[in-house]
C-alpha cells in the first residue's frame, strides 16, 4: 500500500530536507536581488519606484516561506528536489551569467535560445513533481499522462499571464513578446512530454520485466 503524503507530528524530524530547499532558495534569491535585479529594476524603473522593488521582494520571500511552512508536511525525496534546485539554477544562472557581452538567456544553442531549454527542463522537473504527487496520494486516474501534462501546461500558463502583466506594467522589462510567450509554451509542453513518455517506457519495461505484476 503506497505510504501516504502527509506526516504525522511524531514523524517530523526537526530538519528536512524541504527546509534546507527553502533556506538555499531563499539565500539565492537574496544574492540574485543584490548583484542583479536591484541594478536593473533602479535602470528600467527609476530610484523613485524602489518601494516596488522591495514589496516584490518581500511577496516571493513570503512565497517561498509560506511554501516551506506547507510542503515540509509532505514526504518530498531528495532526488526530486534536486532536479528542481537544478531548475531554479538554470534560471540564475541565465540571468547572472554573460556570454558574448550579454546574459546567457540570450544565447542560443543548435538555433535555440538557452531560455526554452530552461523551460522545458523545469516542465520536466514540473511533471516529475506532479507525478510523484499523484502516486503518494495513490490517485486512481484513467488519463493519468494526461493529468500531468495538462497540469505543467496550465501552471506554465500563470507563469506567462504574470509575465505578460509585467510587460504591461514594467517599461523596457525584457520578458519578451507575444512570439516568445507561445515558444516558452511550447517548451513546456516538449519538458512535460518528455517526462509522460519517460513514465510510460519505464512501465513498459516493469511489465516486461514482471509479466505476472500489475
Amino acid at each position: 500500500e503506497p505510504q501516504s503524503v502527509i506526516t504525522s507530528k511524531h514523524d517530523r524530524p526537526g530538519w528536512r530536507n524541504t527546509d534546507i530547499f527553502a533556506f538555499v532558495n531563499a539565500g539565492l534569491f537574496g544574492f540574485m536581488c543584490a548583484t542583479v535585479y536591484y541594478a536593473r529594476f533602479v535602470t528600467y524603473r527609476g530610484v523613485g519606484n524602489l518601494h516596488e522593488f522591495f514589496f516584490y521582494a518581500a511577496a516571493i520571500l513570503s512565497a517561498i516561506a509560506l511554501g516551506a511552512f506547507f510542503l515540509r508536511r509532505l514526504n518530498w525525496p531528495t532526488w526530486l528536489l534536486i532536479l528542481v534546485q537544478a531548475g531554479i539554477l538554470a534560471h540564475f544562472a541565465g540571468a547572472f551569467l554573460p556570454i558574448d557581452g550579454g546574459r546567457l538567456y540570450d544565447a542560443e544553442f543548435f538555433s535555440v535560445r538557452y531560455d526554452k531549454y530552461v523551460h522545458a527542463f523545469n516542465a520536466l522537473a514540473g511533471a516529475a513533481l506532479v507525478a510523484h504527487l499523484l502516486s503518494h496520494a495513490n490517485a486512481r486516474l484513467p488519463a493519468r499522462p494526461a493529468v500531468i501534462l495538462l497540469t505543467v501546461l496550465g501552471g506554465g500558463a500563470v507563469v506567462e499571464i504574470l509575465e505578460y502583466l509585467v510587460t504591461i506594467t514594467v517599461p523596457h522589462s525584457g520578458v519578451g513578446d507575444y512570439d516568445n510567450n507561445m515558444q516558452d509554451l511550447i517548451s513546456n509542453l516538449v519538458g512535460a512530454a518528455a517526462y509522460v513518455i519517460f513514465l510510460d517506457l519505464r512501465r513498459r519495461f516493469y511489465r516486461w520485466r514482471h509479466p505476472g505484476r500489475a
